[in-house]
């Protein structure tokens, strides 16, 4: 059937769901007047209604110039309607232009899904517009109309960027915020960018969204390869739209031990695990009142564990909402429970244009052009893959696996071999077959498809957990069956036929991984090739990682730091899966080896606790007794990461035995090694003069050896011990020699925690120069490695550089960046220092009062966690609250003093963050007059400045808001014609003049 090139729009109302709430049984006129009023422009301007659901329209037309104008007037009579109770019905909407048939079926198809993706990253009463359909209409437009290029933006089912533009009219809006796409600057998620478009499952996505909204539990269930992990995902991606603490995706799918579901959920949500907490009680209190979505993706291994979270986090955190994937449901109370069906396929009697419409089929067509082999759209080609969809019960994995095909077999022949192995495996009938099996079958009949090499190289691969690299896919793979040189030809077949993910990485080095489906069935393979085989794969893989933590080791010392912690981060899962192995022989000398080799990853990526409970295990083991250097090097590893949670006793009896064995062994190394981990907990413990001879002792060692390293270390801990002993001169000395070697050896991790160090000294004497240089070199060094306890320090410490420094408004953003992650670590001491700061910064001294009940909170909660101040912030909270008495008088003092104090936890957070919210107490003071108001600045343009105001280049300034340079350059124009100044320079004196600070100006 012959196409035509067609527009489409979209539209929805802004905030329906609320506005329903709101109007209740009101509601239903308003969406009858908002239809009529729709209607009646689609019909002025030639446009064909092709779907209506709830406060959603969908129309075609002919004309891209009519689609544009229908818009612009259906947005401008929206906006001059007078609407029951003083509502405002605000309109999002999309357009999108490309070839469709006359067909009503095929009118609901790409186009008027990607018009829907469109709407859905925009604001209301905006108008936006893909490049396909600009470059259609850009020349069309009537006088006083205009695209404004929005840049690129990734929609929640695009892998690839999208150009976006806003349709400009007279009498619609012009500024509005950043688009609610993925690449919002604050959309705060971590879901993974899909590289494959979404296709159909529309019924499906307004039942689950409804659910979500009715319900904080969700699971999704259905068989392996069913899609329910990809339609979660476009779920949670529509979510995502900058509300709220955000959506949050935790892939448990590479897991083996069930402990590890709440470990998973905390590093996904950025929450640090506290000394001697559980960690489910750690991210219960993180998380607290904290608005967020979770998506729980691939529960069915760990289903008790994610039972356990889910049930904890439902009854403890009244605003958590859960979107579990799972193929049995987690069966809690509140659990709403959605079976992810097939993909629809078409009747045995549905026309070509039916056919080429049904989701299974379009899925089938799509995957089959990727793979460069695009279905032919003639009557006989779609009538055969419209049987090829029904035969694979529209099962998305098999669908994909059976287009993989495609490249080596036209579909006839498909087809054909299609029909052979049904009758093959299912003796002849069909009917009544679960879709399991039959989703068997398909993977059944790819495994009979590949040759000997192939099956062992996919079974070998089973035992990865999560991505892999391909030197790693050799080092397991290769064996008798494979020589070391084949494993990669046989990778790539396994990729092209689509049982193998190839993961494009851009600069980053790539990765393969399996879909859960296909490891299981590849693990079941390897298991019934039997123990030998097994046991080959499983020790090969250990052995892989093994080797790759020690050559890693000296790296995370050293110049090549950054790089090599953000591998082992990759790689966590398969680092996990190595050390299982390895405690379940009864050999643990190679998990002992693994396990101390990654001492400093550790910590640095948030994972002490983990990293101490695996060596005290493998410790325990009864091969790992006896006095041996490799145990004694665990020992000390192990008293590293429990000195970290405070778990000194231990520590110390670990510290006693290494220090023992390195002695009898004359391993000088060690023992310094040791006398320094033991004298850090000497220091933590509040006896300094017992630790200095133990450095001293280590520090002799440590130069006579020429381990330039170890004596920094030492050199720091004893830095520590003369700033203690009132000597902050000699802990300079100390702290600037450390610094030095540190530097020359390339550890950025300890070189910046020194340098905060120093910055603290410099605070304290006064020299605010130097420290807000040191301060400001160490919180770079943080962001650089992602050590985000350094980032909440350091914007604490800087911070009170810039108090110092009569620049509070600077430090009210620093306190507030520390607050907010502190708080989402759930740090509460250094949550604590920082609603300090904020109090300090006192919002330009406009509410005494709220700063009078931050310091009342704060107090409340250093004394519960019997925590004292330090003493530069203790002399400063002092003189603050003096001050706060003078102009407060001591009565009004108290009293909202006393109100902070009383404050539960989510609200101070609260009251700190969101000043308005109010309390209960004194009313919030009005808020101060917009010192940008009169300039006209964009909200995009209002996001710049701060950074520019704080001397940002342009390329740095793209980086912090994920925009292009050339959109910097033209935001940063724009600001200095509307400043009236000529350059950057004039530019940051009148956003500083206004009180507009960058953030960590310098």
């Amino acid at each position: 059937m012959a196409t035509q090139t067609r527009t489409f729009l979209f539209a929805d109302i802004e905030g329906s769901a609320a506005m329903g709430r709101r109007l209740g049984g009101a509601y239903a006129g308003v969406l009858a007047d908002h239809h009529r009023l729709i209607r009646a422009v689609l019909a002025a301007h030639g446009g064909e209604e092709v779907g209506a659901r709830g406060d959603e329209f969908c129309a075609v037309f002919a004309s891209p110039r009519a689609c544009a104008e229908a818009a612009i007037q259906a947005q401008r009579a929206l906006a001059s309607r007078a609407w029951p109770a003083g509502e405002t019905v605000r309109a999002r909407m999309g357009i999108d232009s490309g070839d469709a048939s006359a067909t009503t079926a095929e009118l609901t198809g790409p186009q008027a899904h990607r018009a829907a993706r469109i709407a859905a990253v925009a604001h209301g009463g905006q108008v936006l517009v893909s490049a396909a359909a600009a470059g259609l209409v850009a020349d069309a437009l009537p006088a006083g109309v205009g695209l404004k290029d929005l840049g690129w933006h990734r929609l929640a089912d695009r892998g690839r960027p999208e150009q976006i533009f806003q349709l400009q009219a007279e009498g619609l809006p012009a500024g509005f915020p950043a688009l609610r796409s993925l690449d919002y600057p604050r959309l705060l998620t971590n879901l993974p960018a899909q590289v494959s478009s979404f296709i159909g499952r529309d019924t499906e996505l307004a039942a689950v969204r409804d659910l979500v909204a009715r319900s904080r539990l969700v699971t999704l269930t259905g068989t392996g390869g069913a899609g329910k992990t990809r339609l979660a995902l476009q779920v949670a991606a529509g979510l995502a739209d900058g509300a709220g603490d955000g959506v949050w995706f935790a892939d448990l799918a590479p897991l083996t031990d069930p402990d590890l579901v709440a470990v998973t959920v905390a590093d996904v949500l950025g929450v640090r695990q506290e000394p001697g907490c559980p960690v489910l009680d750690t991210v219960v209190e993180a998380v607290g009142g904290r608005s967020l979505l979770v998506l729980l993706d691939n529960c069915e291994h760990v289903i008790g564990a994610c039972a356990k979270l889910a049930d904890v986090l439902l009854r403890d955190c009244p605003n958590v909402a859960l979107l579990a994937t799972s193929r049995e449901p987690l069966g809690i109370g509140g659990e709403r429970v959605h079976r992810v069906p097939s993909l629809g396929v078409p009747a045995d009697d549905a026309d070509p244009g039916a056919i080429r419409a049904s989701e299974a089929v379009r899925l089938l067509a799509d995957r089959a052009a990727a793979q460069g082999v695009p279905l032919a759209g003639d009557g006989p080609t779609t009538e055969v893959a419209g049987r090829i969809c029904r035969r694979l019960d529209g099962i998305p994995l098999a669908i994909e696996l059976a287009a993989a095909r495609l490249r080596g077999m036209p579909p006839v022949e498909l087809d054909a071999r299609l029909d052979e192995r049904f009758v093959l495996l299912t003796g002849g009938s069909r009917a009544g077959l679960p879709r399991q099996q039959t989703l068997r079958a398909m993977v059944d009949w790819s495994w009979e498809l590949l040759n000997p090499a192939e099956r062992a190289v996919l079974a070998a691969l089973s035992v990865f957990a999560g991505g892999f690299g391909l030197a790693a896919a050799e080092a397991v793979a290769a064996g008798p069956e494979v020589p070391l040189g084949e494993v990669v030809g046989h990778l790539g077949a396994l990729v092209d036929k689509s049982l193998v993910q190839f993961d494009h990485a851009g600069a980053g080095p790539s990765r393969y991984r399996l879909l859960e489906t296909v490891r299981q069935y590849a693990a079941a393979r390897l298991d019934a090739q039997g123990p030998s085989a097994a046991n080959h794969a499983r020790l090969a893989h250990r052995d892989y990682y093994l080797a790759l933590a020690e050559v890693a080791a000296p790296q995370l010392v050293a110049a090549g730091q950054a790089e090599w912690l953000d591998r082992l981060d990759a790689e966590l899962g398969n680092l996990r899966a190595a050390i299982a192995v390895s405690l379940a022989q009864d050999d643990s000398g190679p998990g002992l080896r693994l396990a101390t080799s990654l001492r400093e990853f550790w910590p640095a990526r948030g994972h002490a606790a983990e990293g101490a409970g695996v060596l005290r295990a493998l410790l325990d083991a009864p091969a790992a007794q006896g006095a041996t250097l490799l145990r004694a090097r665990a020992l000390a590893a192990a008293a590293r990461l429990l000195e970290k949670m405070d778990g000194y006793t231990t520590a110390e009896n670990y510290c006693e035995e290494a220090l023992a064995i390195a002695r009898a062994a004359g391993d000088d190394y060690l023992v310094a090694d040791v006398l320094q981990r033991r004298a850090v907990i000497l220091l933590r413990l509040g006896q300094p003069g017992t630790a200095l001879p133990l450095i001293e002792q280590g520090l002799e060692l440590a130069r006579r050896l020429g381990e330039p390293h170890l004596a920094a270390r030492l050199l720091s801990a004893r830095s520590h011990t003369a700033y203690v002993a009132g000597d902050p001169a000699g802990a300079a000395r100390d702290t600037a020699e450390a610094l030095r070697l540190f530097r020359q050896a390339g550890d950025r991790l300890q070189a910046g925690a020194l340098l905060g160090n120093l910055g603290n000294y410099e605070l304290s004497e006064g020299d605010l120069d130097a420290a807000r240089r040191h301060l400001a070199e160490s919180l770079d060094i943080a962001r650089a490695l992602n050590d985000r306890d350094g980032i909440v320090y350091e914007t604490f410490n800087l911070g009170l550089a810039e108090y110092l420094d009569g620049s509070p408004g600077a430090a009210e953003v620093l306190f507030a960046e520390s607050l907010e992650l502190a708080r989402r670590m759930g740090m509460r001491a250094n949550a604590a220092y920082a609603l300090i700061g904020l109090a300090l910064a006192a919002r330009g001294g406009a509410d005494p009062g709220w700063s009078a009940r931050l310091h009342g909170a704060a107090d409340q909660a250093l004394a519960e966690l019997g925590h004292a101040l330090q003493p530069l912030e203790a002399r400063l909270a002092d003189l603050d609250r003096q001050r706060l008495r003078t102009a407060m008088g001591d009565g009004a003092f108290d009293a909202e003093y006393a109100t902070g104090r009383s404050l539960d936890v989510a609200r101070v957070l609260t009251l700190a963050t969101d000043p308005a919210a109010g309390d209960g107490a004194a009313p919030a003071a009005p808020a101060a007059p917009d010192p940008l108001a009169r300039f006209g600045l964009t909200a995009r343009e209002r996001e710049v400045l701060p950074l520019l105001a704080a001397g940002r280049s342009n390329p740095e300034i793209a980086q912090a808001l994920f925009i292009s340079v050339k959109t910097v350059s033209v935001h940063v124009s724009n600001i200095l014609a509307k400043l009236g100044v000529s350059g950057r320079v004039e530019a940051a004196a009148v956003a500083h003049r206004l009180g507009v600070y960058g953030p960590a100006a310098r």
